[in-house]
């Protein structure tokens, strides 16, 4: 392990000086219109910095957290929790790269989150392969800590859309425009697809986010395909509006073309919406998956799961403020609610618990756009499978900003 920490830092390194001593700067992309979501890969700040061919930015993550459960407390502690690393590179007008490694809870966890080649072709369809992040919701392909004024991320789109969600595969992407005023984007991908750790991979019943899997990088668990999509308007008013679908088998139905079980399938479909009027900015998605599961297991183990967030935040102030020039600060409350077994014990007709309903409330200063200066407090009331119900609090302070 030290050693490929050792050669990831030396490729970063080789990188970086690469980049600096370019000669000629990047050409601006040509194109007259773009096909990239707003708030997505290319949408960042370290790309237009840097002269060459190659730019590297990221992004990190500190906070603070004060938690309490059932009147039980852990005390403060601080996370390191996220260093992200951004390598972007235009081979060519029509070729570009991109990638991110990331590092979280210091070098406890490294993966690489994205590397993918796009080939463009046109606004209206391009070409785009590698380790993608598949687009189920806005927040799966948007997801960068800074850009958000809440530490926590929203239930929904960790717990049913198992955010962040990193496939190897391929597809197409681009923008239609109706008018000159209203845009609609669309992602289409095949991928390798989640796998066999969603019913009972966890210990805690169906859990979407415990099928993803490091080794799905190299091979299918099942050689079944998953396809996931997205198509989103950008209207002329502002802000954007999305719907989203991801279906694919997620079992290993077969061990050397002998049938050891039956195809069984995950199908997620989210909506989401994010528009900015004024000084107010609000944004939501909402999820509601499918599973297969044995008939025998379908109370222990969830064949239905939904969910939703809804934020709103308020800009207070915007102007100088100790020595920064355009700084801001904003108050910010999210809702969350998630059912991750929506089903009813078929013995008695009670509903099966296995929810969460959280309340949030924040308080963003932000010396530049780039970066969020945040404290947060949520309240959590869950319920186990039999509506046992366990409450909680946490404080937390963080620091999230690009490089």
């Amino acid at each position: 392990m030290k050693a490929y920490r050792t050669g990831i830092t030396a490729v970063l390194l080789a990188l970086s000086f690469a980049g600096l001593f370019a000669q000629e700067p990047a050409a601006p992309d040509s194109l007259e219109r773009t096909p990239n979501v707003i708030g997505g890969i290319y949408d960042r700040p370290y790309i237009y910095r840097m002269g060459g061919n190659i730019a590297i930015g990221g992004y990190m993550e500190m906070n603070s957290n004060f938690a309490r459960e059932e009147g039980i407390s852990e005390g403060l502690s601080f996370e390191a929790r996220r260093f992200n690393v951004f390598l972007y590179s235009a081979i060519s007008e029509r070729v570009k790269l991109t990638s991110e490694l990331e590092f979280e809870h210091g070098a406890e966890e490294i993966a690489l989150e994205t590397a993918l080649v796009d080939v463009l072709f046109h606004t209206a369809i391009n070409l785009r392969a590698g380790i993608l992040l598949s687009p189920i919701g806005r927040f799966n392909i948007a997801h960068d800590s800074p850009r958000y004024d809440i530490v926590e991320r929203p239930l929904v789109a960790t717990e049913i859309i198992p955010s962040t969600l990193s496939e190897v595969g391929l597809g197409f992407f681009g923008a239609l425009y109706a008018t000159p005023y209203d845009r609609f984007t669309y992602e289409v991908y095949l991928v390798n697809g989640l796998g066999d750790g969603i019913v009972g991979g966890s210990g805690e019943g169906t859990r979407i986010s415990s099928g993803k899997s490091g080794t799905a990088f190299e091979e299918d668990n099942n050689h079944s395909l998953a396809v996931t999509s997205r198509i989103a308007l950008n209207p002329r008013f502002g802000g954007e509006f999305g719907l989203s679908f991801y279906s694919g088998n997620y079992n290993t139905y077969e061990i050397e073309d002998v049938r050891v079980d039956d195809k069984r399938n995950v199908t997620i479909v989210a909506l989401d919406a994010e528009y900015k009027w004024r000084r107010f900015n609000f944004r939501g998605e909402a999820a509601l998956a499918d599973i297969d599961v044995p008939a025998s297991l379908t109370e222990l183990f969830a064949d239905r799961q939904h969910g939703f967030y809804a934020e709103a935040g308020y800009g207070l102030f915007q102007g100088p403020f100790l020595g920064a020039p355009d700084a801001s600060l904003g108050v910010v409350a999210r809702y969350d609610y998630i059912d991750l077994n929506d089903g009813t014990f078929s013995a008695t007709g009670q509903d099966i618990g296995d929810s969460q309903k959280q309340a949030t409330v924040g308080l963003s200063l932000r010396p530049t756009v780039e970066t969020s200066i945040r404290v947060s407090y949520a309240r959590k009331w869950s319920r186990d499978a039999f509506g046992n119900r366990r409450n909680s609090a946490n404080l937390q302070f963080g620091v999230a900003t690009y490089f």
